[in-house]
C-alpha cells in the first residue's frame, strides 16, 4: 500500500498541479452501504419473523455488499437494474430458508425500498469540507460513475452535493468503470489532462486499475482499510487528500 507522503509529486506526473479531480460516487462520496443497510433492515422486519437480529443484520450486508454478484450482471446488461436487486433479496432470503417474494410482492417492495434508500442517502463526514477546500483552490471536480447519469445526479442533490461540474455516468460515457472511456470523458468534459487529473474511488478493479490504465492518477479510499497491498495511493478518509493537496499547492508557491 503506498501511502500518500511528500514524494507523492516527484513519483506522479502531477508536479506541474493538479488540474482535476474526479470521483466514484457510490460508498466514496456518499455512505450508500448503510442508507442499503438501513433499508433493507426496515423493508425485511415483518417479512423474516423469527429470524435472529445477528442474522438480519448478516443478510443485510450482504444485500448491500451484493454477495450475488448482480450489479456487474446488469452491467453487462444481462438483467435490469430492479432484476440486479431482485436477484440480491431472492439471496438474501435464501441464506435464512425463506421462499422469495412472488414478482408482484417484489415489485411493491422494491417501490418502497427505494423510496427508503433515496432518504437514507447521506455523503460521508469528510466529503463536503474536501469538496469546499477544492472550490477554494480553483480546482474543478466532477463524477464518473457505474449507473445511469440522471440517477447519480439526483444521487448528488439528494445527498446535499452540489459543484460537480461533470457527472459522467456508464449510459452516458458508452461503456462501463473499468473501461477508459467513462474516466476519459470524464476529463475531456472537465477539461483536465488525464495524467494530471486524481480519480479517486473505492472499488480496487472498477476505479483503481480502471482509472490507472486511462492514465489517471488514481487515490485509492479504504475506509476500513480492508485491503493490504494496492498500487495506488491510498487513504483512510478525504481529509488526508485534503491535507495532502494543500501540501502540494503550497510547496509549489
Amino acid at each position: 500500500m503506498r501511502e500518500l507522503d511528500n514524494t507523492f509529486d516527484s513519483a506522479t506526473p502531477l508536479g506541474g498541479g493538479i488540474e482535476g479531480v474526479l470521483f466514484d460516487i457510490d460508498d466514496t462520496l456518499v455512505d450508500l452501504r448503510t442508507a442499503a443497510i438501513d433499508a433493507f433492515l426496515a423493508m425485511v422486519d415483518d417479512l423474516l419473523e423469527g429470524v435472529t437480529s445477528e442474522r438480519l443484520r448478516f443478510i443485510a450486508e450482504d444485500f448491500a455488499d451484493d454477495g450475488a454478484g448482480a450489479y456487474e450482471r446488469y452491467m453487462a446488461g444481462e438483467v435490469s437494474f430492479l432484476g440486479q436487486r431482485q436477484l440480491r433479496l431472492n439471496r438474501a432470503f435464501d441464506l435464512v430458508g425463506h421462499k422469495p417474494l412472488s414478482a408482484q410482492s417484489y415489485l411493491r417492495w422494491a417501490e418502497k425500498y427505494e423510496s427508503l434508500v433515496k432518504d437514507s442517502w447521506k455523503p460521508f463526514g469528510d466529503v463536503l469540507p474536501h469538496l469546499a477546500a477544492l472550490s477554494s483552490w480553483g480546482i474543478p471536480y466532477g463524477a464518473v460513475s457505474n449507473n445511469v447519469e440522471a440517477y447519480q445526479r439526483m444521487k448528488l442533490e439528494r445527498s446535499g452535493l452540489t459543484g460537480f461540474a461533470v457527472v459522467i455516468g456508464s449510459d452516458t460515457a458508452g461503456a462501463p468503470k473499468p473501461d477508459p472511456a467513462p474516466f476519459l470523458a470524464g476529463c475531456s468534459q472537465l477539461k483536465s489532462t488525464p495524467g494530471r487529473t486524481l480519480y479517486v474511488g473505492d472499488n480496487p478493479i472498477n476505479d483503481v486499475q480502471g482509472a490507472e490504465n486511462a492514465g489517471l492518477v488514481a487515490i485509492f479510499v479504504d475506509r476500513e482499510s480492508k485491503h493490504a497491498v494496492q498500487s495506488a495511493f491510498t487513504v483512510s478518509n478525504l481529509e488526508q487528500l485534503t491535507v495532502f493537496i494543500s501540501q502540494s499547492i503550497d510547496s509549489r508557491e
